[in-house]
């Protein structure tokens, strides 16, 4: 064998000999809220990361190296490393987007690196949902621990139509107008925010006062 000539690395390591430029700078919620990211690397390695908006731990092939740190070798890691990310409803785990336009007009986000209500300023067209016109409205549609009085947790869940093919009427309780509102509810799953009458909504969920929000803790 010709000096200085090195055999190749087998493949059934390479895959762990990149694996080890995968960067793990950023821990806990932070890294668990980074997009997916398979890296530059051809390897094909099964590897587990936590999907923001679908609030669960999803497979992924994994190119070897580089990514980043929302990259766990299990399922069980990456729901042991992620379970404290507390469930909101689906428009408050979109990122604060200002959209194209050119305006200046201030807006309310969900954070939810920082589980709060921020501003942020809104060009005027697109975007997405997670964007409340004041602090009090976005609060009250994304906070997920309950206020002091102002129902049940379950109050706070979102419309879920459930897994089934049926469509029944029934009733949530919509936080962001404060009011009971009717939907088609598919016949299985879902949650507990599912009324059968209005009056069983109003009953459970409008009783008590949703409190008034203190501006200058979320500034």
């Amino acid at each position: 064998m010709a000096a200085g000539r090195r055999l190749p690395l087998p493949a059934l390591l390479l895959p762990l000999a990149c694996a080890a430029l995968a960067p793990r700078s950023l821990t806990g919620r932070r890294a668990c809220l980074l997009p997916p990211d398979d890296g530059p690397c051809r390897a094909l390695v099964p590897r587990w990361y936590y999907d923001r908006y679908t609030q669960s731990c999803q497979e992924f092939t994994y190119g070897g190296c580089h990514g980043n740190a929302n990259n766990f070798l299990t399922l069980d890691d990456c729901e042991k490393s992620c379970w404290t990310i507390k469930k909101v409803p689906k428009l408050c785990r979109m990122e604060a987007d200002g959209g194209p336009c050119r305006g200046h007009i201030k807006r309310y986000a969900f954070n939810l690196s920082s589980m709060r209500c921020e501003e942020f300023i809104y060009g005027g067209c697109y975007g997405n949902d997670n964007n409340f016109r004041d602090l009090q409205s976005c609060v009250d549609h994304c906070l997920p621990e309950k206020s002091n009085g102002s129902g049940p947790l379950l109050c706070y869940s979102p419309k879920d139509e459930g897994l089934c093919s049926s469509s029944v009427p029934r009733y949530y309780y919509d936080t962001k107008s404060k009011s009971c509102k009717e939907f088609k509810y598919t016949g299985c799953g879902g949650n507990n925010n599912n009324f059968v009458t209005e009056t069983d909504c109003y009953n459970v969920c409008g009783k008590g006062k949703i409190i008034q929000i203190n501006q200058s803790r979320y500034q």
